[in-house]
């Protein structure tokens, strides 16, 4: 007769781990289009295997050879903030599993292993994404390259786990000011270490780093196994890490409910724009002042804005010229398509408008809307690619070409009319 298999505290954790991954499969593909990714992550990868390429072949931008180490390493500790911990402890455990000590301890330890075997491939992989640089610009061999990925693995884990102590230990404004303390303090050790270990016996300097961060971090999972009192904590932080990818997904198709605003955040007090008060003129201020009172078209085209100042300034020459005249098109047909929805509106049919004024007022509005966009697009392009001085050329380039656009467009649409 087979003797049953009996349950373990391991057996358990890997039963919870598969729920809660084929949980999470469940809602990817609720809302994800097979067919429609298969279209753009093909070509996307294509395109990312000959950049990437091109980092190791070619010449790398002269922006990229002047970022410092310490830098770089700012810029990974902000991804190192976006990991967290999962435990796999639920609520029904109170009735069983909290008086079970060696459970208890066996699942944490399996959550807190895995947090570390994650937050290390994570750094793992970021690190091959940066490869080239390291390689070009600071010159390292690559197992200096293979050490900096383990010790960028091993302090994005101690980072982890100190602020998910935090996190189960405080609640109110004594977390929030601890959490803060904390990632000051942990990006501050980043950077000061970063600086130290550049330059001569790096190997040996990132050597004795990877020693002293192992042995705080084994200090750190030790700490957290001995912690007490932290079961309602522990079971809130694992259903809020459960939950935080299908309420970003979810995020994307219902709107979270806003209360109503008694005063804006933009143009409080009617001031005017314009000092000709022509009908064009202050059809064109009313248009502009909704389009910044609405906080989602302005959250909208400060997110346009932001894309489209780092897609002309990345690219080499003639690339980057060729992305900034598609985004000044672009961006003329967007803001066109945002006045129509005024210029369509209850508010505006109600007034008895001449068409030409209103076409002027569409005009108006779109140069007010996109010149300051387009100009400072101009500056950071020429900045990266001839220099600070050169921006200003630029800029001026680009506001000949934003307002050529706006008048083309504009004269468009009043013959379609």
């Amino acid at each position: 007769m087979v003797e049953p298999k009996r349950y373990t505290p391991h057996l358990l954790y890997q039963r919870r781990q598969r729920e809660h991954l084929r949980e999470q499969w469940r809602n990817f593909k609720l809302v994800v289009d097979w067919t429609v990714w298969l279209y753009l992550l093909i070509p996307g990868l294509l395109y990312f295997i000959g950049w990437y390429t091109s980092l190791w072949t070619k010449a790398l931008p002269a922006w990229a050879t002047s970022v410092p180490l310490p830098l770089l390493t700012g810029i990974i500790e902000l991804i190192i903030l976006t990991g967290g911990v999962l435990l796999f402890i639920e609520e029904a455990d109170v009735l069983f599993l909290k008086s079970r000590r060696v459970w208890m301890r066996t699942l944490m330890m399996r959550g807190l292993v895995r947090v570390t075997v994650l937050q290390l491939g994570k750094m793992i992989l970021i690190t091959a994404l940066v490869a080239p640089l390291l390689a070009h610009v600071y010159e390292m061999s690559l197992l200096q390259i293979v050490l900096t990925s383990i010790w960028l693995g091993t302090v994005a884990s101690l980072q982890v786990i100190a602020i998910h102590i935090i996190k189960v230990r405080y609640t109110g404004w004594r977390r929030w000011l601890s959490l803060t303390s904390l990632v000051i303090a942990m990006g501050w050790m980043i950077v000061r270490t970063s600086a130290w270990m550049s330059g001569d016996m790096y190997t040996w300097k990132i050597m004795l780093s990877i020693a002293a961060v192992l042995l705080l971090l084994i200090t750190m999972i030790q700490m957290r196994l001995r912690m007490k009192g932290t079961f309602e904590g522990d079971v809130r932080e694992d259903l809020r890490s459960r939950l935080r990818l299908t309420a970003l997904m979810l995020s994307q198709a219902v709107r979270k409910p806003k209360s109503p605003q008694t005063r804006t955040i933009v143009f409080r007090k009617p001031r005017k724009l314009f000092r000709k008060r022509s009908i064009p003129n202050r059809t064109a201020e009313i248009a502009f002042k909704a389009f910044f009172r609405n906080s989602e078209t302005l959250k909208l085209f400060l997110q346009l804005g932001g894309l489209s100042i780092a897609a002309v300034a990345l690219p080499p020459f003639p690339v980057n010229v060729i992305v900034c005249g598609l985004l000044v098109i672009m961006l003329t047909v967007m803001l066109y398509r945002a006045w129509d929805v005024l210029a369509t509106s209850e508010y505006v049919q109600l007034v008895t408008y001449d068409s030409a004024a209103l076409h002027e007022a569409g005009s108006i509005m779109v140069r007010m809307l996109l010149l300051p966009l387009i100009a400072l697009m101009g500056y950071i392009m020429g900045v990266f690619w001839l220099g600070w001085l050169s921006g200003f050329l630029t800029a001026a380039c680009t506001v000949a070409l934003g307002y050529g656009s706006v008048s083309v467009a504009g004269l468009i649409r009043q013959t379609r009319s």
